[in-house]
């Protein structure tokens, strides 16, 4: 096992790199010699550094310097990125390599304002203060290990890089550029400012510039251009637990699981105005996946943002809600509770707003669940004594385990409270608090046929020609946000077209192509799984999107993959096909066909691979595959020679699928293996709809 920072070699046991000194954790240490992956890079350059030189001692200089970076450093660390190199007074950042998260380029831009408002504390009082310029930039690069002269590192390569690098150099001190595609990425949650279009130094083609301005905490963006589709029913279920809670006064809880992208928040962002109309009052708690190591960060946000709703500050927020104990020991463990989540955070307990220091901190941990299930119960009790309350906390997979407790104990006295709880899910996660009588879960799946047209005929602006609806249901499985990126990436690429009063999809140059964004969030799912599962999920998009196991277990040389594959169907990537539901397996036989689930999901495994492990995969399937009986037909196997980079044996593949399909009377196939073979003979690009 390698570093994945510096590639030196991983001591039996270790935790931490013996060269470089990085965590060795589970989640970095699957990354292989090399992969494609999308990344956000971050280049930061301190401004000042020549004037120090000039001014102050050479020593003095270092350790100003140092101080400097070692801030700057640590901001990447918080934010979970990879510290790639230190370049004299410049440092550049990574998120997303070695291991990738849903939020990578939100991270950066975080990163950055955290950089900036460090080395602003560090500069206070100082009359000579290092100020910083940053640039960040998203895009695909290739991540291998390099080995010079001995020397071994992870090497990330791509335009991306060099991007960053150009926006640095062309940012004003304190100022942070961004490209288009770390906008897009990070939307809704950064406020930018739109500066225009440049041409970068050393680049062809000019690109969308942005200055980061700030981080919008609860901003919300939901498509909401076009009308939630294809969910009446669960709309219906949700809006009659609000309506059931104001009749009876006595709340309920719903929880909505589905895979990302199915429209979870979508969803539930449609019920505040059923809230807001019932008389409700509406608090949306967002579970950023970079806040999960944060304890009680949930709860803090909560209490936040009902002190930005009643205009008070969230200490006196919270003084409010508590009330006034009847004793004082009922006082010790609420005023303790209150201690504990004001911990390390911007509320302030102060005695001229009624806090007693007396009762301030609890460090026994059955004390502590005590006071916090007290103040839980006096929080709400209090908040919903005018007016009761609709709570939406997103993204519960992502909540910390902290605000867990304290969210289960809200869904308990929802049953004795005019209070109504909302929360999405990823599955198989499942919170134990679900089995309460009065709690609902709602298993979301994706959009069917009619309402996968009629998304994407909102989102691309006319209405889908019947064929192209369909490719598009085949590729998203009518997972909401994989039809609005594909029908936007292939709007932008022109790869769509009018026809009549029709749009139409040119599916041959959409073939594989995969809108950055998901690549990063379905990257994303990948790096998280065990490297076993991550290699077969490769290898198999190598075979195709269906494929057997027993192939599949050739080209891994494993005996066995039963399990490998079964997790893979729980996590929702893979299904079988052997006339089965789409639900996975209990018991898995030794052998079997699967599938991946989405077209998109095989499409960003296959996309990971290198060029020469991609070549050696097609050539070992295509040389296995020309063994069994039946052979499969000459356009299978021409299609793994093409792959493999092998001319001399796709060519006489292809002259004898020009035959088959000839003789099957399917004319345009024929054409086609026509065409993809004078290709090969020229040297040229073959054609999608063959290779």
């Amino acid at each position: 096992m390698l570093c994945p920072d510096c590639a030196a070699p991983k001591a039996p046991g270790a935790r931490f790199c013996h060269q470089c000194g990085r965590k060795l954790d589970s989640a970095s240490n699957g990354l292989k010699a090399g992969d494609r992956r999308v990344v956000t890079a971050l280049f930061a350059d301190l401004v000042g550094y020549t004037q120090l030189v000039d001014q102050l001692d050479p020593e003095e200089v270092r350790l100003r310097v140092d101080g400097a970076l070692t801030v700057l450093g640590d901001a990447v660390m918080r934010f979970d990125g990879s510290l790639e190199k230190f370049v004299g007074d410049a440092v550049l950042a990574v998120f997303g390599a070695p291991a990738a998260h849903d939020d990578d380029a939100l991270r950066a831009c975080l990163c950055a304002l955290e950089m900036q408002a460090a080395l602003a504390r560090l500069g206070e009082g100082s009359d000579r203060p290092l100020r910083l310029r940053v640039g960040i930039a998203t895009g695909e690069v290739v991540a291998a290990i390099r080995d010079l002269a001995g020397v071994r590192s992870v090497a990330l390569t791509g335009d991306c890089m060099t991007t960053a690098a150009r926006l640095q150099q062309l940012a004003e001190p304190a100022e942070v550029l961004l490209d288009e595609a770390t906008v897009r990425a990070a939307e809704p949650r950064i406020g930018v400012e739109r500066i225009g279009e440049r041409l970068l130094r050393g680049q062809s083609r000019p690109i969308l510039i942005y200055h980061l301005r700030d981080e919008r905490r609860r901003a919300r963006s939901f498509g909401r251009a076009t009308r939630l589709v294809g969910r009446d029913a669960e709309r219906r279920r949700l809006a009659e637990v609000i309506r059931r809670t104001a009749r009876t006064g006595r709340g309920s809880a719903v929880l909505v699981s589905g895979e990302a992208g199915i429209g979870k928040s979508r969803l539930l962002s449609e019920m505040e105005s059923e809230a807001t109309a019932a008389g409700f009052g509406w608090v949306w708690i967002d579970n950023p996946p970079h806040r999960q190591g944060a304890p009680y960060h949930t709860v803090r946000a909560m209490i936040d943002a009902l002190a930005d709703e009643f205009g008070v500050k969230a200490g006196i927020m919270a003084r409010q809600i508590v009330g006034s104990p009847l004793d004082e020991e009922t006082a010790r463990l609420l005023f303790g509770a209150a201690a504990v989540l004001a911990r390390d955070s911007e509320m302030q307990l102060l005695p001229e707003e009624g806090w007693d220091q007396r009762f301030i901190g609890l460090s026994d941990p059955a004390e502590l669940a005590t006071g916090l299930k007290l103040a839980a119960k006096s929080f709400l009790s209090g908040l919903v004594a005018t007016q009761p309350r609709c709570f939406v906390l997103d993204d519960y997979h992502w909540m910390d385990p902290s605000s867990q407790l304290m969210l289960a104990e809200m869904v308990r006295l929802a049953a004795e409270l005019p209070i109504v709880v909302f929360s999405s899910i990823r599955p198989p996660l499942k919170p134990e608090w679900t089995s309460l009588p009065h709690v609902e879960v709602i298993d979301l799946g994706g959009l069917d046929e009619a309402a996968t047209e009629e998304l994407g005929t909102a989102v691309g602006g006319a209405e889908l020609e019947p064929e192209s609806a369909r490719w598009l249901f085949q590729r998203t499985a009518g997972n909401a946000l994989f039809i609005g990126e594909v029908i936007r990436m292939l709007r932008t690429s022109g790869r769509m077209e009018h026809v009549g009063e029709w749009l139409r999809i040119d599916r041959g140059a959409a073939r594989r192509s995969v809108p950055l964004s998901l690549r990063a969030l379905l990257g994303a799912r990948i790096d998280a799984l065990p490297p076993s599962q991550r290699s077969a999920l490769e290898v198999a998009a190598v075979i195709g999107v269906t494929f057997q196991e027993w192939l599949l277990c050739e080209l891994e040389g494993r005996s066995d993959m039963g399990d490998d594959l079964c997790q893979l169907a729980d996590a929702g990537i893979l299904v079988r096909c052997e006339g089965e539901s789409e639900r996975p397996a209990v018991v898995c036989e030794p052998t079997g066909c699967w599938r991946f689930r989405h077209q998109l999901f095989h499409d960003a495994a296959y996309g990971r691979l290198l060029m020469d492990r991609k070549q050696h995969l097609h050539t070992a399937l295509a040389d296995r595959l020309e063994t069994v009986e039946p052979a499969p037909d000459a356009a299978e196997l021409a299609r793994h020679r093409i792959a493999a980079g092998d001319v001399a044996r796709a060519l006489p593949l292809l002259q004898r699928a020009v035959l088959e399909a000839e003789a099957m009377g399917a004319v345009a196939e024929a054409e086609a293996f026509r065409q993809a073979a004078a290709a090969l003979r020229d040297g040229r690009t073959v054609p999608s709809t063959v290779a």
